[in-house]
This record gives C-alpha cells, structure tokens and sequence, in this order.
C-alpha cells in the first residue's frame, strides 16, 4: 500500500504509556486531512525514531494554527490499529 502524502490539521497531540504501538512513550497525532481523504480526527502515532522531533512540530502546529506536510501509513478500515507517520513537517500556511 503507498503512503498516505498531503496536508493535514493537527487537532491532537500528546503522549501515552498504555499503548501498543512502541516503546513508552508513544506519541499520539490527531490529523484531519484538509482534502478529505480520510476521516476528520483520525489517530496515528509517531515512528519511534523521530517521536520528540514529530511531537514538536505538531504542537507548533496547533499553537501557531498552521497547516503540517505528513507523510504516513494510510489509515485502516475503523482506524484500528494506528498507523505510524514518518514525516512530519510545519508549513508556513495558516488553517
């Protein structure tokens, strides 16, 4: 399956213990994609080797109300498991 590349609104970002997804913590990121092509607030979370760096851009992201670049394993059918993004970039474009 290809990745999932297009731009996206961060609704949510933090962290959790309780996950499966990787090593504690694991970096949850609520996404909508601006051009609809999954549902709105759907979860991923961030890949283990750039969690922190992907955890400050989304909050920059929600702070300074801007748009963020992601590239991403597409969702599954009932988001379920998570899928996991592998870049994660802030754009200079306001929501």
């Amino acid at each position: 399956m290809a990745d999932f590349f297009g731009t996206c609104s961060v609704v949510q970002a933090g962290a959790g213990v309780d996950g499966g997804e990787g090593p504690n913590p694991v970096i949850y990121i609520i996404l909508t994609d601006l051009a609809g092509s999954f549902p709105a607030g759907t979860q991923f979370y961030a890949s283990d080797s750039g969690k922190r760096e992907m955890l400050a851009v989304a909050l920059a992201a929600i702070s300074g109300q801007k748009k963020v670049t992601v590239i991403a394993q597409p969702p599954n059918p009932g988001n379920s498991p998570y899928t996991p993004i592998f870049r994660l970039y802030l754009q200079n474009q306001p929501l």
